[in-house]
């Protein structure tokens, strides 16, 4: 009897917190990605992992440089920092169509967030453009892929607490109507 609360308890406290974890993932987000040209890197997320058509989302930029090694022994001892100052200008792209664009701006940290929006569903080619940094002071260009989807938002983790909710309520019937019946013994 004892046994069959405590497994109960901790059913009810675990189903109770679920709701409350709203970040652990496992994996790389669906739409971060990180991309190398030369000496730069540019890794961009999307905050929330799937956006919505309609719904703003923050869109996150961050620049790292790769300084190589000075001589080929230690070619292997590459240091990875964050870019100290860039300008980046950026194009969203649908379908073949230029739906929208971040003009061009100057940075002091080596990452920045801005919000944006999209208006359809599917895969937004991004274009990043960073100023300055290519060969004899040209533009580098980084192309993204970013996916919008209609989601059901945050209703899906309610029916899914839902169903564990009707789980416990099966199991507790299951063990009071099997206390009430004794046995014909």
């Amino acid at each position: 009897m004892l046994k069959n609360i405590r497994f109960l308890a901790v059913l009810v406290l675990a189903l109770i917190i679920f709701p409350a974890v709203n970040s652990a993932s496992a994996h790389n987000n669906l739409n971060s990605d990180d991309q190398t040209i030369g000496n730069y890197e540019l890794q961009v997320a999307t905050d929330p992992e799937i956006p919505e058509a309609n719904h703003p989302f923050k869109l996150s930029f961050r620049v790292l440089n790769h300084q190589s090694a000075s001589n080929i022994l230690n070619s292997f001892n590459t240091q990875v920092s964050e870019v100290d100052h860039f300008r980046m200008g950026v194009r969203i792209y649908y379908n073949d169509q230029l739906v929208g664009t971040i003009p061009v701006q100057s940075f002091s940290k080596g990452e920045w967030s801005t919000y944006y929006t999209f208006h359809e569903t599917g895969n937004h080619i991004v274009s990043v453009d960073l100023y300055d940094v290519g060969p004899n002071g040209g533009v580098l260009t980084y192309t993204f892929n970013i996916t919008v989807l209609n989601v059901f938002g945050n209703i899906f983790p309610y029916i899914i607490s839902s169903g564990g909710i009707g789980f416990l309520v099966i199991v507790i019937w299951a063990l009071v109507t099997r206390r009430k019946v004794k046995p014909k013994h």
